[in-house]
């Protein structure tokens, strides 16, 4: 008896061999993957392709699902899924055993956003038929993934633009060497015609447009008062600068997700090249509402975080019937003495020293006296000061931002009643002879939120979000390894990220189905 348990040669026969459906387990997940997708429609597919022209092609729901099955299983790169192709069981299996060379899979990734979008809602909608989707409330958020671009590798607008005048110079010159070459070459062969123009040539052509359209889109923030950054990343035009979760600064893009909070389920996605995801909020709701049929006329309760309580959101909340749950500054009578029963007697000088104030200048450690230290008379549309002093409203401004115009109003008090106040030291900054309030067109909504955020009901409302909000960035960047994307442009990126949200769905709907979570199913 040998020690060592024995082995088939490789180069050996194997005369009774299994079949490849044999060599899956019932239950492994690329078998109900499979059986996802088998239920869906792919007509829409299957319009985009010629059945007259060049060999048969391989069908859509072949290369979406090695494609999808991927990302489940952390093999992304289009050559990584070509070898498993080959060498994996699971993914031989998947597609009935066929070779896909990495190019295929490349373009067919990049090609199909449209029905990617439709193919991401019916899948929804399966699990809406179950039982496990019922989109009542929601939950949306965002997260930093980085681009598909160096960390160092950015430049600024006035560097852009010399690498454009430099290219642009060095493209005519080149393009006027090939057509004077070309003319010889006709007048030698007598072959007449146009001719494609040199790769280099091409791609510094395509470097040359991406250049300028950036330098528009630049030229256009500006115009329209938007903060222009200060460096562009070399590689990838469209992302943006922006803080790393990790910590740091490095070319990045904002992906998000709104998410069924009784499912866990991703309803709706997009991918941001800014760093606030607050302007998205409503429209995102709203996209959701109408891509499943809900009735603007049924309240939607949504749940973000403290950053997206904009009066600008709230106020689009109310228009749009939307519920928005999300924490905010609560004034508290309790530690805040400005908070008194009648607004026009002042505060009582014991609590002075309790009352809210901010930092003005850190250097200095400078601080003055909060606007929480002043109240609002809605009556009489004025503020009332610590000491019992109104500021009466004297000036309206407006001011452009990332996200639209924002009207403020100014009140201020009168400079009689701040030059001998007791809280003049603690209230003016420099040189100032009265204080100013500003107050934000929609602040009234604002104040409302704060009020019913402060009840117990919402609070225990927005501890629903924690999980099913967070748990879809978790999934798509540990397990599926998407913390950098792979392709590069805003429209391919969200593409890119429309197949992860997809595919977290897939996995999202397959683990329901081994637990029966949620709500008991609808139908089977």
């Amino acid at each position: 008896m040998t020690r060592w348990a024995g082995s088939v040669q490789r180069d050996q026969l194997v005369l009774f061999t299994e079949s490849l459906d044999k060599a899956i387990p019932a239950e492994h997940t690329v078998r109900i993957l499979d059986e996802i997708l088998g239920q869906l429609d792919w007509s829409d597919w299957e319009a985009a392709y010629h059945d007259r022209l060049g060999q048969p092609a391989i069908h859509p729901r072949i290369l979406a699902g090695v494609l999808l099955y991927g990302l489940l299983t952390r093999v992304r790169s289009s050559r990584s899924l070509e070898e498993a192709l080959n060498v994996r069981l699971d993914f031989r299996w998947l597609a009935s055993d066929r070779r896909i060379d990495h190019t295929t899979l490349s373009e067919f990734r990049r090609n199909h956003p449209t029905e990617l979008k439709d193919l991401f809602t019916r899948i929804c909608q399966i699990a809406r038929e179950m039982g496990f989707l019922n989109l009542q409330r929601l939950g949306y958020d965002g997260t930093r993934v980085r681009a598909n671009n160096r960390r160092s590798g950015t430049r600024t607008v006035s560097e852009l633009q010399q690498e454009r005048d430099e290219l642009a110079a060095k493209f005519e010159s080149l393009t006027s060497q090939a057509e004077a070459e070309d003319a010889r070459d006709d007048e030698f062969f007598e072959s007449g015609g146009a001719h494609a123009l040199p790769r280099d040539l091409r791609s510094q052509q395509a470097r040359l447009a991406k250049l300028d359209a950036t330098l528009r889109t630049l030229a256009q923030v500006d115009q329209e008062g938007g903060t222009v950054p200060k460096r562009v990343p070399t590689t990838d035009l469209e992302a943006r600068l922006m803080p790393n979760k990790e910590g740091g600064f490095a070319p990045n893009y904002t992906p998000t997700a709104t998410v069924d909070i009784d499912s866990g389920l991703i309803v709706g996605a997009d991918v941001l090249n800014d760093i606030n995801e607050d302007g998205q909020l409503v429209p995102s709701i709203v996209e959701v509402r109408n891509q499943f049929g809900i009735s603007s006329t049924e309240s939607i309760t949504a749940m973000a975080d403290g950053l997206n309580g904009t009066a600008a959101n709230l106020a689009a909340c109310v228009a749009e019937n939307i519920n928005l749950i999300s924490p905010c500054e609560i004034p508290d009578a309790a530690t805040n003495p400005a908070l008194r029963a009648d607004p026009t007697q002042p505060v009582s000088p014991a609590d002075w020293n309790r009352l809210p104030i901010h930092t003005i200048n850190r250097q200095d450690k400078q601080t003055q006296l909060d606007k929480n230290a002043f109240v609002y008379d809605e009556e009489r549309d004025c503020y009332w000061c610590p000491m019992g002093q109104p500021l009466k409203k004297f000036k309206k401004t407006s001011e452009q931002n990332a996200h639209g115009r924002r009207t403020r109003f100014r009140y201020q008090a009168e400079p009689a009643a701040c030059e001998g106040c007791p809280l003049r030291d603690r209230c003016l900054s420099n040189q100032a002879k009265s204080r100013q309030i500003s107050r934000e067109e929609n602040e009234k909504y604002r104040e409302d939120h704060a009020r019913k955020m402060a009840t117990q009901e919402a609070q225990d409302l927005y501890k629903l979000r924690r999980h099913p909000g967070e748990r879809p960035f978790a999934i798509i960047k540990q397990q599926f390894g998407m913390r950098q994307f792979l392709l590069r442009g805003l429209d391919r990126i969200k593409t890119e990220w429309q197949w992860a949200v997809t595919a977290f769905n897939l996995h999202r709907l397959i683990s329901m189905l081994r637990i029966r979570a949620g709500p008991e199913p609808a139908c089977h």
